[in-house]
């Protein structure tokens, strides 16, 4: 715990915001910055949106470019990437979070970034709108990227998850010929923004911080009435109001005390009065399962068990194979499956693959074209905390019942 708060990585003491995602992801698919990657991250991206169900929404023409095989082939050496670009269009100005505008290819890619936001009111509609008159004799690609894995209203938009960017960044950090320097500003970025990536892997500050959430919640409850909400720039008139109010017994000596514990690692307890909203269901889990793995962020958690780990390829990472996770939604929970390919072994992907799509097909969840990545299996939303708690226990049994026979 003493380690991450005296982190000298600058990056992980930001909490990412729409804008800086998008300013980030911009630098990232220009193939003109300095981080030596080309166009590999604009392939990669327009590789993954080829995968999306929501291609078949798209004409025939549309389809094909956005195949791998044609990517593949593509060189996107002279494109103009732009941030917050206004579309022109009547009232109020309106912007796309990205554009990448290809002039010798006559292509745009349009991105709408959604860190956290939800969707205006006919708003993809009415960007769609903008972008096709801005570059009418252009073919337009629209990409939804949305780190609460929401669908755009507009089905000619093709949704991506956070996963991509978090997979592609983690497998620039192996890549021994990038500049060293880059490396650690892609390792700093998607640390700092974990709470919503979509792929969990085991934490040893996580575990702490898990362990403290667990065993000390009467502490912690104690500790979160002595502060204001989400409000850190208020902590001097919290310690002036406890101070004015403590008296002079042992009890109001100890409330100082913890203030004062708190003053010296903020960033370490802010973390473990977060999950302390989780308790309930490490409770709940830990009692059912002997073996279990936890991976805290700041508004999610994520849930596996060590059996599934014989499913893993070393070699390939150690993103793990099949995860329940818990993401709180103010008073409500949402409790999701999903079995994540990336670094499953070669022989156990196909039958993996198998089971997600039966599963999907049960459980009345759209099809996907997907061979990799992680492909969500169960969905329970805006649930109770003691529903949530045994929907969590539900699907990680689930879990352990679909792929007993696997491996």
């Amino acid at each position: 715990m003493l380690a991450l708060s005296t982190s000298s990585e600058a990056l992980q003491i930001c909490y990412p915001k729409e804008v800086n995602v998008s300013r980030f992801l911009a630098w990232l698919i220009d193939p003109t910055q300095g981080h030596g990657l080309g166009d590999q991250a604009l392939k990669s991206l327009l590789t993954r949106a080829g995968l999306s169900a929501q291609v078949a929404n798209l004409s025939l023409n549309d389809r094909r470019f956005l195949a791998a095989a044609n990517i593949n082939t593509l060189a996107f050496s002279s494109v103009t990437v732009m941030v917050e670009a206004e579309l022109g269009l009547p009232g109020e100005p309106r912007y796309i979070d990205v554009l990448v505008v290809d002039p010798a290819a006559k292509l745009y890619v349009a991105i709408e970034n959604k860190f956290g936001h939800r969707e205006g009111a006919d708003q993809t509609r009415t960007y769609h709108k903008g972008l096709s008159a801005l570059f009418s004799a252009y073919r337009g690609i629209h990409l939804y990227l949305d780190s609460n894995e929401k669908e755009p209203e507009d089905n000619r938009w093709i949704p991506i998850g956070y996963s991509w960017l978090t997979e592609f960044l983690a497998q620039v950090e192996q890549l021994n010929w990038v500049a060293p320097h880059v490396r650690s500003t892609m390792s700093q970025f998607r640390l700092a923004m974990q709470d919503e990536d979509d792929l969990a892997e085991g934490s040893m500050l996580g575990s702490l911080v898990t362990t403290v959430a667990g065993r000390h919640g009467d502490v912690l409850d104690t500790l979160h009435g002595l502060l204001t909400p989400n409000a850190p720039r208020s902590r001097a008139k919290d310690l002036a109001a406890l101070v004015r109010n403590a008296g002079s017994g042992n009890e109001a000596k100890a409330s100082v005390r913890l203030f004062q514990l708190y003053g010296r690692r903020p960033q370490i307890w802010d973390r473990c009065l977060k999950e302390r909203k989780f308790a309930r269901f490490y409770s709940a889990l830990h009692k059912e399962f002997s073996q279990l793995l936890v991976d805290p962020r700041r508004v999610v958690t994520y849930f596996s068990l060590q059996e599934f780990q014989r499913l893993l390829d070393p070699e390939l990472g150690t993103f793990w194979a099949a995860v329940m996770r818990v993401r709180q939604e103010g008073e409500h929970f949402r409790v999701t499956s999903y079995l994540s390919l990336n670094c499953v072994k070669a022989e156990f992907r196909e039958q993996m693959l198998d089971i997600a799509n039966a599963e999907r097909k049960r459980n009345q969840i759209r099809q996907t074209r997907q061979s990799d990545g992680h492909i969500t299996i169960h969905l329970g939303s805006c649930l109770a905390p003691v529903k949530a708690a045994e929907q969590a226990v539900e699907q990680l049994n689930a879990l352990r019942v679909l792929l007993k026979d696997v491996g």
